[in-house]
């Protein structure tokens, strides 16, 4: 009979071959779908590949998109190495953009443009860590389980932000659409590229990675993290502080979950509003796992899913397809990668 033998040792090498390997047997299987619903999958890839990597201006949109995946995955890896479920970088990403957009909305516009974006980059911070603080909490005191306050959370937060924007946020001059007043200059992110968008966010992303591989590599807090991760009982049996690492590493990540929030209406809408593309915060836990709980893989992979998400929009107008188009590629392409995750971890063996 045929059986499952676990690896012990699972080298970097066999997991970048099976994840591309995964990858275009994923891609084979979309074009099949294309095909069925009379689309030529051929040129859907092309243009797909060509609107997201093939100018500097294509892939510069590519970035854009990839900057709040690389920093909401970058806080998730922390908790998920310690197999602390944070499903809730949703209404982090969320609370992160509103507590943010406060001070753009609020503050006087004249104030200097450092001390504004100081003010709005702490917002960030600060709204996604309280924000994950609570699930966090009721963890470590009362062990609800953090699938379920993170996932709930991430509602609260949407009705929390409809609530301002058809509120007292909402900008008077926008004729009943829910948007709040743009910001000042002196509000938004400046360009670090010319005639792109990519905005000083994607520094503060590629500064998350290296920040977060530094902790869990280099540093006591992280070698914690991952005991904790493979037995939180031998964990408190070495004098570990279980709870206090729990509500550490989630605020954390709620704090990247929300700079990642303060980014996107800084540097890219300039105002709030209800649609800030807030489904990164279920990409990332994708890209997450994707990634192997690698900080440097995330990045890879956010550059993969940026590049979809770029080039997704721009085929719905250079081809007039359905987005969901590229959702049904994203799809079958990620069941395939989570599938290969068997053979990652698992070799086939034959036993008479």
């Amino acid at each position: 009979m045929l059986y499952f033998e676990k690896k012990e040792n699972i080298s970097n090498k066999s997991k970048l071959i099976i994840s591309l390997v995964s990858l275009l047997i994923g891609i084979f299987f979309g074009g099949i779908a294309i095909a069925v619903v009379g689309i030529n999958p051929f040129a859907v890839y092309k243009s797909l590949f060509t609107n997201a990597f093939g100018s500097w201006y294509s892939f510069s949109e590519t970035l854009v998109a990839a900057t709040p995946l690389l920093l909401i995955t970058s806080g998730l890896i922390l908790v998920f190495r310690m197999s602390v479920w944070n499903i809730g970088a949703y209404g982090q990403y969320i609370m992160g953009a509103i507590f943010s957009s406060y001070f753009a909305i609020f503050m006087p516009p004249d104030l200097s443009k450092p001390l504004m974006l100081s003010l709005m980059f702490f917002g960030g911070l600060l709204g996604g860590a309280l924000w994950a603080l609570i699930p966090a909490v009721l963890k470590v005191f009362w062990e609800v389980n953090e699938v379920i306050s993170t996932l709930l959370l991430n509602y609260i937060a949407l009705y929390v932000l409809k609530f301002l924007m058809y509120g007292s946020w909402r900008n008077p001059t926008s004729y009943g659409f829910p948007l709040s007043k743009p910001f000042p200059e002196s509000a938004q992110l400046p360009i670090i590229f010319q005639h792109t968008r990519v905005s000083l966010g994607f520094v503060f992303a590629l500064l998350a990675v290296i920040a977060v591989w530094f902790v869990i590599s280099k540093t006591k807090f992280g070698y914690e993290i991952k005991v904790i991760g493979n037995n939180p009982t031998t964990a408190k049996y070495a004098g570990i502080s279980v709870g206090k690492n729990i509500i550490t590493a989630m605020m954390i990540s709620g704090a990247l979950a929300g700079l990642a929030g303060m980014v996107q209406v800084s540097g890219i809408i300039h105002f709030l509003q209800i649609k800030l593309n807030a489904n990164y915060g279920y990409t990332s836990i994708i890209v997450a796992w994707v990634s192997y709980l690698n900080p440097f893989l995330s990045f890879m992979s956010s550059i993969l899913f940026g590049g979809l998400e770029s080039g997704g929009y721009s085929i719905q107008i250079s081809m007039r397809v359905s987005y969901g188009i590229v959702g049904l590629i994203e799809s079958i392409a990620l069941f395939s990668i989570v599938g290969a995750q068997i053979f990652l971890n698992y070799r086939l063996r034959w036993k008479k």
